[in-house]
């Protein structure tokens, strides 16, 4: 397996494969807000998240991630020098193969850990929606006050939801690197 990464699905930013952490999802929470003001801080709190997030994956892709890829790359190398030119080449296949599986398993803790954080997440998100939708009473949407108070209340919920998650990347982190170690 190619060395890989972790992957964030917002656009334009550094992007990596593994696993996608878009973390405050757009289209279901930001589009229902009637307010661009609303939209573009509920956009920044997700920029926020993301942000903070690549930060702890980066960290663990560059300690981590990449210590074990390079040395399954090395007993790699290993398997080849022991094969020479006249080695059977399906003792050399499941050498190699035998070699990744440390880094494919990093890998695979890093991703599981990752979609965990990720679901909490968007369960807390989808939370702060529920919450503002039982705000809502019919008519209400013709009310900008009414509107006005829904949209500071699920803004609020969700600016709180980010910071609760951003205090939790950092065990994260080191729940991440001790198992891997």
């Amino acid at each position: 397996q190619p060395y890989t990464t972790i992957r964030f699905s917002s656009r334009g930013k550094k992007q990596h494969n593994c696993t996608s952490l878009s973390l405050l999802q757009r289209n279901r929470y930001t589009s229902s807000m009637s307010n661009p003001a609303m939209q573009a801080k509920a956009q920044a709190l997700n920029a926020k998240m993301e942000g903070e997030a690549r930060v702890v994956l980066d960290e663990i892709e560059r300690t981590v991630l990449r210590k074990k890829a390079k040395e399954s790359y090395q007993c790699v190398v290993k398997c080849f020098d022991k094969a020479g030119t006249t080695g059977p080449s399906e003792v050399l296949e499941q050498c190699a193969r035998n070699c990744q599986i440390p880094y494919q398993r990093a890998n695979a803790f890093v991703q599981e850990e990752t979609a965990q954080f990720q679901n909490r997440l968007s369960r807390a998100m989808m939370d702060c929606q529920d919450n503002a939708k039982d705000m809502l009473s019919p008519g209400m949407e013709n009310d900008p006050k009414q509107m006005q108070k829904v949209e500071d209340s699920l803004l609020q919920c969700m600016s709180k939801a980010v910071d609760q998650h951003i205090a939790l990347l950092k065990p994260m982190q080191k729940r991440i690197i001790s198992q891997l170690k």
